[in-house]
């Protein structure tokens, strides 16, 4: 974001003249209940919480329940309050979830985030976050906690589907991608944060919270990849530091991640916040601080500058450490300067605008911006959506004219979004009509058709089942199409019925509840089975794998998810989706991701087989799709410049479709054990029956870089072998390059730049 000198104007001058007590509310936090009655802002609470004014109000939308409209007259009143009834007149940074657009009511539902990387296009990833910055901002949101740059290669971990998957690559792309469409892309400025920092996806035992082990080679070559591009590549402007440990230093306590890491080696200046209730975690759970006062001292001095949610030990506790000597003061104003440009970067210290709330742009109010937003979720499910396999029952006839629909996913519109949608996360109206795959299978057939639609059992209640209708519903018709998968949602402060999400990590992978017997009875009366999977985890299906002729993953497709299923099933649109995880066959095969090191990725089962279910990268089409002509240029190139590889595809079916060429690396030879293979460039490309279309790929020889003993990147001399194809498991397409001479480098985080003609 730029530093802001100390010595400079408003924020240097605002500093000088607070008082310890008002140095420490600019770093705190309260919840927007904290000051609302009966749906109200109320004076008489804001004057005890808000005296000594306050660096953030947050959970605006999920805690308030308010509509667009009440929710930024609210949001005003508190702003004014804050200018004109405290003595410095600071406004309040403003701050909602949106890992799956704007978390409050009217807010439009995008696919869930590992449903934006399946379509392995950022472009639309960064349409998708500037639609919902546009949301945030219409109501008076300046920060959102999104987006979620970890790596999932667990999907015991409940979190998983807040990610963009496993590969480092991909994940950085569209980790960059979004934070642009926050902060640049649009008309409106939303500050994304990056969370959490760093390598949460990695909890022992796939548990949420749970210590990581892992070295600092492999955090810097995996986790951290993401993390760094979000902050070099696209300007990051916050960055959530994470619950979890790493070598028993819990991250919020970590100094050489926070401020050695981040700070000194990656240049960051925005501002580090913690996560709800982190420090207070060291604590109360993680036993290195014996009070809160101690945490406070703790975490700040570890590098964190703001608290979230609440004034836990941002507050009197940090006040009474600066006391007694275990905080310089000057390191809250450090803290402070740093919340303090944030605020003037975003225009909060300037005068407000007569008019800054367009709340046109929300679907309810029928107009034009709002039917856009509505119209690039139905673009994102349906590029979102993998064929996970297909013996030709897909498309199916629209002319069909029995068809059972069948399945707890069918017709269930809470299930279709991601956790920190607002009807998830609150169980909750949100006033936006979701579209279920029963709704949008009856827009697509003919009156004619006979649907019948039963929902057969429970995403996980065993005691609700309806499994013998089911199964006479699929004796009489044509077709069965079974929606299968979960729900999700979080379990942190309430109670849910959800199968996955924040707080609900598993120790399997298969179909909860009694899911895996119905599709084996359905199965069992012979009539053809679809298999849509609604879910928000890879999970081992390996019986439907050998049983099912057709099986789509819709991960949690959103709003427009029923209507993009209804597409791709019946050939309205080709399937163009690709998996941004490897789907296990059972849960002892983790770890399964696809770039581990030969020696891990080579070995067989004496019982079963090693490789997973599905590949990452996978999907397939309904058109046929070829790739040739490889070629590398030049054959040797220095270290730290480019290379370019370049691949024709052709369709040569009879549909439109999408190719998605991916370019995999290997270091031959290195000093350390390299990846089997690593993704280091990929472009979705749409494609006419007959068209073919060549693809240069510019790739960065700082990606092959590898970590030398002082953790500095090195790239080395020698020879990398690239592999092209359409998934991991597929790159029949090889050639080879030789880097000469060997050189350092600041960072690994470059991208491959595309062209195609």
């Amino acid at each position: 974001m730029g530093e802001h000198p100390e010595s400079d104007s408003r924020v240097a001058d605002l500093v000088e003249r607070m008082t310890l007590e008002e140095k420490v509310a600019q770093i705190g936090t309260v919840r927007i209940g904290a000051v609302l009655e009966d749906g109200e802002f109320a004076a008489r609470k804001a004057e005890d919480v808000l005296g000594d004014g306050i660096g953030r109000v947050t959970r605006v939308g999920r805690e308030s329940h308010l509509p667009p409209a009440d929710l930024a007259e609210v949001i005003d009143d508190i702003q004014q309050f804050l200018r004109e009834e405290t003595r410095l007149g600071i406004p309040a940074i403003v701050r909602e979830e949106s890992l799956c657009g704007y978390a409050g009511r009217g807010g439009s539902v995008f696919p869930q985030s590992i449903g934006l990387a399946s379509t392995w296009d950022p472009q639309l990833v960064t349409r998708v976050a500037a639609t919902t910055a546009e949301q945030l901002s219409a109501i008076g949101i300046d920060l959102t906690l999104s987006p979620v740059a970890d790596l999932s290669r667990d999907p015991r971990w409940g979190r998983t589907e807040e990610t963009y998957g496993e590969d480092p690559s991909l994940a950085a792309a569209m980790t960059a991608a979004y934070v642009e469409g926050l902060q640049d892309a649009g008309d409106e400025t939303v500050h994304a944060t990056l969370k959490h920092f760093v390598g949460h996806g990695g909890g022992e035992g796939g548990r949420n919270r749970a210590s990581a082990d892992v070295s600092p080679r492999k955090l810097r070559e995996g986790a951290c990849v993401p993390f760094e591009a979000g902050i070099r590549q696209a300007d990051a402007a916050s960055v959530m530091a994470a619950y979890h440990d790493i070598d028993g230093i819990p991250c919020h306590a970590s100094h050489s991640l926070l401020t050695g890491l981040l700070r000194e080696e990656w240049g960051f200046d925005g501002t580090v916040v913690s996560d709800g209730r982190g420090i207070d975690l060291l604590q109360s759970k993680q036993g290195v601080a014996a009070d809160r006062q101690e945490a406070a001292a703790v975490a700040i001095n570890a590098g964190i500058d703001v608290e979230l949610p609440e004034r836990e030990c941002f507050g009197d506790p940090l006040v009474a450490a600066v006391a007694d000597g275990d905080v310089e003061e000057r390191r809250v104003e450090q803290a402070v300067s740093r919340h303090l440009h944030q605020k003037e970067t975003l225009g909060l210290l300037d005068p407000p605008p007569a008019d800054s709330h367009d709340l046109d742009v929300f679907e309810a109010t029928g107009a034009a911006t709002g039917a856009h937003a509505r119209s690039v979720a139905r673009e994102a499910a349906t590029e979102s959506l993998v064929l996970l396999q297909n013996d030709g029952l897909l498309p199916l006839d629209e002319g069909t004219d029995t068809l059972a629909v069948l399945g707890p996913n069918a017709d269930a519109p809470r299930h279709l979004l991601g956790n920190y949608a607002y009807a998830a996360a609150e169980s909750r109206d949100s006033g936006v009509e979701v579209v279920t795959p029963l709704d949008g299978i009856r827009k697509v057939v003919p009156d004619e058709t006979t649907i019948s639609h039963v929902r057969g059992c429970d995403v996980r209640d065993r005691t609700d089942s309806e499994i013998e209708e089911a199964v006479r519903t699929a004796d009489d018709a044509e077709i069965a199409v079974l929606f299968l998968g979960g729900s999700s949602g979080i379990d942190v402060e309430r109670e849910t019925t959800a199968t996955a999400g924040e707080g609900l990590d598993r120790a399997d992978l298969g179909l909860p509840g009694r899911q895996d017997e119905l599709v084996r009875a359905v199965h069992e009366t012979g009539t053809p089975v679809v298999v849509v999977l609604v879910n928000g985890r890879p999970l081992a299906t390996e019986w439907i794998a050998e049983n099912v002729g057709a099986v789509v993953e819709a991960w949690l497709p959103g709003e427009e998810g029923g209507r993009a299923i209804a597409d791709v099933l019946f050939g309205r649109e080709t399937p163009g989706g690709r998996l941004p995880v490897s789907i296990p066959r059972s849960v002892g095969q983790l770890p399964v991701h696809y770039n581990r090191k030969p020696p891990s990725a080579d070995y067989e089962y004496v019982f079963g087989d090693a490789k997973p279910l599905y590949p990452f990268g996978h999907g397939e089409s309904y058109t046929e799709l070829r790739y040739r002509e490889l070629s590398i240029t030049p054959s040797s190139v220095a270290a730290g410049d480019r290379v370019t590889v370049e691949v024709t595809v052709e369709n040569v079916g009879d549909r439109p479709g999408a190719a998605v060429p991916q370019v995999y690396a290997r270091d031959v030879v290195a000093s350390r054990i390299r990846p089997a293979r690593q993704l280091v460039g990929f472009e979705r490309v749409q494609l006419a029956p007959g068209e073919a279309k060549t693809v240069a790929f510019a790739v960065p020889t700082e990606q092959l870089a590898l970590y030398d003993r002082e953790l500095i990147p090195v790239i080395e001399p020698g020879t990398v072998e690239i592999r092209v194809g359409p998934s991991a498991a597929k790159t029949a397409l090889a050639r080879e390059f030789d880097i000469v001479g060997e050189r350092r480098v600041d960072t690994r985080a470059k991208f491959t730049e595309t062209s195609v003609r």
